[in-house]
């Protein structure tokens, strides 16, 4: 429920700056912007509690696709500039050798209906002959939720071979 009115609410906020700055301006892709990377992680979290378990065993990316699409080179950088130590630092030293994927899960949620609505609102740009803002939008959905969908589904795929011992449970 969180996720649908966390949606419209987007779809609303979008609208208006389209229609009072169009939706080739850069109001606009700060707009979508700032509500795709706001909105993630409670529309993720709400999505993660309605998918079933089952959806997520389905779900692997292997090492060497990953290396091909870069996954691994994202990993970097973001170790690089210190994101992933903030994220660990997040985990505390209480979760000992278990780890919940349930908030990889709620994070790949996120991100994929932040990617959804960057996609969404860069043909609504392009219908509105933006292409600079739809190019913006496209770059930003790929490297600010793409990248961390993969990212978190080939961290999930470890997580599952490590239980499991390379097994898949489907």
């Amino acid at each position: 429920m969180v996720a649908l009115l966390l949606t419209l609410a987007a779809v609303f906020g979008l609208s208006v700056v389209a229609g009072a700055t169009g939706a080739g301006a850069a109001g606009f892709v700060i707009s979508a912007t700032l509500l795709g990377f706001g909105l993630a992680p409670f529309v993720g979290d709400s999505l993660q509690r309605l998918l079933p378990c089952s959806v997520w065993d389905r779900f692997s990316l292997s090492a060497g696709v990953s290396r091909r699409l870069g996954v691994d080179h994202f990993n970097a950088f973001l170790t690089r500039v210190g994101w992933n130590r903030q994220v660990l630092a997040m985990r505390g030293s209480g979760a000992g050798g278990r780890r919940n994927p349930r908030h990889m899960q709620a994070a790949a949620a996120g991100h994929a209906w932040a990617l959804v609505l960057h996609v969404v609102a860069a043909v609504w740009a392009a219908l509105a002959a933006g292409w600079v803002a739809a190019v913006v939008l496209l770059v930003v959905g790929v490297v600010g939720h793409l990248y961390p969908v993969l990212l978190q589904v080939r961290v999930l795929t470890l997580l599952r071979e490590a239980t499991t011992g390379g097994r898949r449970t489907t």
